[in-house]
């Protein structure tokens, strides 16, 4: 159970470079990103006790689902190499097939159909 959400976590690691938030990844449905609030922070027993990455919960704000943070392995804007983390997921382009290329002639078609029929009913 979530016991308290309090915001933003002031600890979030940073690149050393360029000094911006290391982008997240939700474990749940994969949202990424570098403002997911605080879910859940297990309090230290001592008071001088640092809080670690281990005991931090995030809430995602697509799922409303707390998890344990996963940090890219490089920096999105500046390309740092981290060391460890997950690696980005490759951009897959996909390419135009015969359906695709055919839908779109035939659209036109239908549409050029459309423009000469309403010219000539409405003249």
């Amino acid at each position: 159970m979530i016991s308290r959400n309090s915001g933003n976590w002031a600890a979030w690691p940073l690149c050393p470079t360029c000094q911006t938030r290391r982008e997240a990844q939700c474990s749940i449905c994969s949202a990424q990103g570098t403002d997911f609030r605080l879910a859940d922070f297990e309090e230290a027993e001592e008071p001088d006790e640092v809080a670690d990455e281990t005991n931090v919960l995030l809430l995602c704000s697509t799922c409303d689902e707390p998890f344990t943070p996963q940090f890219y392995r490089s920096c999105l804007e500046c390309g740092f190499d981290f060391g460890e983390g997950i690696e980005s997921p490759e951009i897959v382009r996909e390419e135009l097939n015969s359906r695709v290329v055919f839908t779109i002639i035939g659209m036109a078609v239908v549409l050029v159909g459309l423009i000469a029929f309403f010219t000539v009913v409405l003249r």
